[in-house]
């Protein structure tokens, strides 16, 4: 975010301008002759005087200087420049010995903040402004702005202390406050205003208002009105709070309908009452160096409301997630607190009530050059299937203490080469297990689709896992005096790093010992290697393998300091010593996979990603995933996504942005389904600017087959500039 203290040039120009009064005279000049009065050491310069020190000039129609006492007047016309700021004023008065300054009648900014004020006075520490009114965008009809008879600005802890102000669109009066202390790391006006027309809303119009309540709260609503569903409304806030001890973010959204239309059914073919609303809260916080706490909290009436009505809020967050985690961090080891917690019936949560986990960081062995490290856990997990499936009757829950130890040498075999021996074991008990035995039977065995109900032994078990494994890493590089303007290519380092790591995990022979309720998702990533980093504790599996991997880096010297990344390649191959069942229901090859991952970033203007999995035995392409964006300076700027499952998916997104002239950009995203055949969805927008604090944004949506959404929809947007 832009930080208000660009509103202050101002400040910037009378600090820079002290510093040359006091070490030397000044080079003025002027049409006119100048004028010396050596008794009372005053040089007068007048017609387009003008004052230049170092890289500041000072214009004015008539320039004193008094050498003697340090005191230099500037009167008609006056203006400074220096490092692209501006300052226009009627007359500036400085006294370099006291560094105290006074400036009539001024106006200056960069953009997106703008002031003017009657006067202004003091030091560049504590600054008084009488009459000012501060701009969000270039000062017009339609500007934000606030304005009041005094402000005090204290340049230690960026503080704006108004008396009175009043909060304004142009001239006309929104609200207006006894006092408002601003700090310049924040935004005073959110202000988001969508109107749009489909087939399942009708009419809409979207609104969210954030106005300053004081230096650290900002409160508005969401305000909606739908033709065809009714209003929606709540309250909407974002806190920031800052002391020398701690720090607070946050941010809460809600809103409620009694929705008049007649909604489809949601996840799992629920129905949908109409009352329905949403909270969304969001809370960050550190205090001190070592403690931090984070919070997020997403209550849904169901699971389609912020789809029909806050499409955004789904698109960034369509899994609802409600947590909050306290951590502190000592010397070597952090010691949290984490609970998980179900506000939604239609979801199925894993839910941890709490987690209170120790975490000891890699530390040495005495003096054996090895390093260990260890955690140890407590938690009380729970997941009701509720409303989720009818197939399960009984609550899954379990208390379970999860212990685990690693330790680890590295030798040096040569200068290019380290072997890291490793040894770990993982010792977890469970307390009070319960779990329905078709839950149970099914997530024991999930991909073969045809699970039978499995009882669990005993409500106590206690499992050891031990891993055994080394890493083995080799380490090259060479230079080359390669040259190429282009590209900017100066001079081309190649790093290469083969790797091989092999890891063993002992059968845990746990069948139908654990309720199973932390299992293993659906992760098509390259698994985890560590027994201790995973998380699917209630269903690890035997593992034995050897990770083959060359990973490949090139750069090139920056223009300004250090180097920069050309391109980086690699590639790794899993060999199975011990098969296990993969997500299609087949069983794993020994060659399971192999990866190919490649990033190229030869200029500023052109990035590719790429991550692929190959079927290593026939070299099928399993899955692919890629990213290419080119960029023309601030014309033009396109990007292609490509999205590949193979037999599931196979997806292509095109986005699109050319900026016809500095107000108006045409934008273009659209969405090819290979499998269908469709163009699934396609959005054409047109961003206008109105003057520099507004954006308006036309768009029109085709989709294809949406399960709720309209075929086409036609939306208006008005925002602040810059949010």
């Amino acid at each position: 975010m832009p930080r208000i203290a660009r509103l202050f040039p101002l400040l910037l120009l009378i600090t820079k301008f002290s510093l040359p009064l006091t070490a030397a005279l000044p080079e003025l000049s002027s049409i006119e002759p100048l004028e010396f009065d050596e008794a009372a050491q005053r040089l007068v310069a007048r017609g387009d005087a003008r004052l230049d020190f170092q890289d500041t000039r000072l214009n004015a129609d008539r320039i004193t200087y008094y050498q003697e006492y340090g005191l230099a007047d500037a009167l008609g016309n006056v203006s400074i420049s220096r490092d692209g700021y501006r300052l226009i004023a009627d007359r500036l008065s400085y006294d370099t010995q006291d560094s105290v300054f006074a400036v009539d009648i001024l106006r200056t900014g960069q953009w997106p903040f703008y002031i003017s004020s009657v006067n202004a006075g003091g030091t560049a520490e504590k600054t008084t402004f009488q009459g000012a009114t501060f701009y969000y965008g270039n000062p017009g009809t339609f500007t934000p702005n606030v304005s009041s008879n005094q402000v005090d600005y204290t340049s230690e802890d960026g503080a704006l202390a108004m008396a009175s102000p009043t909060f304004r669109i142009g001239s006309v009066p929104i609200i207006k406050l006894p006092s408002y202390t601003y700090y310049t790391d924040q935004m005073p006006y959110l202000l988001e205003v969508d109107v749009g027309s489909d087939s399942d809303l009708g009419t809409y119009i979207q609104t969210t208002t954030l106005f300053p309540v004081n230096s650290w709260l900002r409160a508005g609503a969401n305000l909606d009105l739908y033709t065809k569903r009714g209003v929606l409304a709540g309250p909407t806030a974002q806190y920031s709070y800052n002391t020398e001890t701690q720090t607070i973010n946050g941010a809460i959204s809600t809103g409620y309908i009694n929705d008049q239309g007649d909604p489809d059914p949601g996840l799992y073919n629920q129905p949908i009452d109409s009352d329905r609303g949403f909270v969304e809260w969001r809370h960050q916080q550190h205090i001190g160096e070592r403690i931090s706490l984070i919070a997020s909290a997403s209550y849904w009436s169901d699971s389609e409301v912020t789809r029909d009505f806050r499409d955004k809020y789904y698109n960034d967050n369509q899994q609802p997630d409600t947590f909050a985690e306290a951590v502190y961090a000592g010397d070597n080891y952090f010691l949290s607190t984490f609970g998980r917690f179900r506000p939604n019936d239609f979801q199925l949560v894993q839910e941890r009530l709490p987690e209170v986990r120790f975490d000891l960081l890699p530390v040495p062995v005495f003096n054996t050059g090895a390093y260990q490290r260890f955690s140890a856990s407590y938690v009380h997990l729970e997941e009701d299937f509720g409303y989720v499936t009818d197939d399960f009757d009984e609550t899954s829950e379990s208390d379970r203490f999860d212990f685990t130890y690693r330790i680890e040498r590295p030798v040096l075999l040569t200068d290019w080469l380290t072997l890291t021996p490793l040894a770990g074991a993982r010792i977890t008990h469970y307390e009070n297990q319960q779990m329905d035995p078709e839950a149970l039977g099914r997530y024991n065995d999930p991909y073969s689709g045809n699970s039978t109900a499995v009882y669990l032994e005993d409500d106590q078990y206690t499992r050891s896992i031990y891993e055994v494994g080394f890493d083995l890493e080799a380490r090259a590089y060479a230079t080359y005096a390669t040259q190429n303007k282009t590209w900017g290519i100066d001079g081309l380092r190649h790093q290469v790093r083969p790797v091989m790591r092999y890891r063993y995990f002992s059968d845990p022979d746990s069948n139908n010992e654990i309720a199973a309720i932390d299992r293993e998702a659906f992760d098509l990533n390259r698994p985890l290697l560590d027994l201790s980093d995973l998380r699917n504790v209630d269903s690890i599996d035997e593992m034995h393998l050897t990770r083959l991997g060359v990973e490949n880096l090139f750069q090139t010297r920056s223009e300004g300091y250090g180097s920069r990344t050309l391109a980086a390649l690699n590639f790794y191959q899993d060999i199975l010593f011990e098969k296990q069942q993969s997500y299609d229901g087949d069983k794993q090859d020994t060659f399971n996979a192999t990866w190919v991952e490649l990033m190229l970033t030869p200029a500023p203007w052109l990035r590719f990603e790429l991550a692929s999995r190959f079927k290593t035995e026939d070299l099928t392409l399993e899955e692919l995933r890629s990213r290419t964006s080119i960029r023309s300076g601030e014309i033009w700027e396109i990007g292609l996504s490509t999205d590949f499952l193979n037999d599931n998916i196979n997806q292509y997104r095109i986005d699109f942005i050319y900026r016809v002239n500095e107000r108006h950009s045409f934008l273009l995203d659209t969405r090819y389904d290979s499998e269908t055949g469709q163009f699934t969805k396609t959005e054409i927008g047109v961003n206008t600017r109105l003057s520099s604090a507004w954006e308006l944004i036309y768009a029109v949506t085709f989709r294809q087959d949406a399960s709720r959404e309209s075929d086409v929809e036609f939306t208006i947007r008005l925002q602040l500039a810059g949010q």
